[in-house]
């Protein structure tokens, strides 16, 4: 309900002059936790770009405004302590060898499972500016990263999903998982068609563009990604992108330092669990 302004000014009631007090201590009391927030977002690191007006540090921000002074925390994505959240973060780790949509070492310390889709913006920021940043903590042995789809953006997200796992059966997916994203506008929901992606995979080094476009459309491809869709949004994950690092997980576009401290934190975690899951020798 609203109250329209009297034509005259009258003087204030006792009732008025308490409603004002109220409301400048409230005011006050959110100048202070503005402030505050403000503070720890710093501290944190937790800034991505300028991309989008609307970002916050908790979730989705684009990936041109860093800090070259700021240093991220060791630990900056939340401890899962939940024992049914682990259960599921741990039950959507495969490790599986035979993964053509994964790279990096099988028994890597640290499994990254990303979900995302190809029209996706942030999905774009997140594929030209971060995860170069990742490829010497694959190198290393330290990461190994896991590809869900999760196509729902636009109409032909998942026409470019099934692209991709065309791709994949020729042992080309991260080819053409770069090619794709490399001529993506970050800031736009890209539309597919068969011949664009055919494009795309003939810049990925596919071989066979004949059973390329015979996979791409099969029905059993389409099947699969509306199912990795379901899956997806059966255990609560909705939006792209979204990470599951290790024991942990992040929701939105984070910046690369974010990340590698993310991995860093948790590759520590492992080698912990590991040395103290040793046996003891005994004498």
């Amino acid at each position: 309900m609203s109250v329209q302004p009297p034509s005259t000014t009258p003087t204030p009631s006792k009732g008025n002059r308490t409603v004002v007090v109220v409301l400048l201590a409230i005011a006050v009391v959110l100048a202070v936790i503005a402030a505050l927030l403000l503070q720890d977002v710093a501290s944190r690191h937790h800034r991505g770009a300028a991309g989008s007006q609307t970002a916050t540090s908790t979730t989705a921000s684009t990936g041109t405004g860093h800090s070259a002074t700021a240093v991220p925390e060791p630990t900056p994505a939340p401890p899962v302590a939940d024992q049914q959240t682990l259960e599921i973060i741990h039950s959507e780790t495969h490790r599986d060898p035979a993964d053509a949509q994964a790279k990096g070492k099988v028994d890597a310390p640290v499994v990254m499972v990303v979900y995302s889709d190809f029209a996706c913006p942030y999905c774009t920021q997140f594929a030209q500016n971060v995860e170069p940043e990742l490829a010497d903590l694959v190198d290393q042995g330290t990461l190994r990263i896991e590809w869900r789809d999760l196509a729902q953006i636009s109409p032909t997200s998942p026409l470019a999903a099934q692209a991709g796992r065309a791709a994949a059966k020729q042992g080309k997916f991260w080819e053409f998982h770069d090619a794709v994203y490399a001529a993506a506008n970050p800031q736009d929901h890209p539309e597919y068609t068969e011949d664009s992606l055919v494009a795309f995979a003939q810049k990925a080094g596919v071989a066979d563009i004949a059973q390329f476009r015979t996979d791409m459309a099969s029905e059993e491809t389409a099947t699969a990604v509306t199912e990795a869709k379901n899956h997806a949004h059966s255990i609560g994950i909705t939006g792209t992108p979204f990470m599951i690092v290790g024991e942990t997980f992040i929701s939105g576009y984070k910046d690369a330092d974010y990340m590698k401290a993310v991995i860093n934190s948790q590759a520590a975690k492992a080698k912990t669990s590991k040395s103290s899951a040793a046996p003891t020798a005994s004498h």
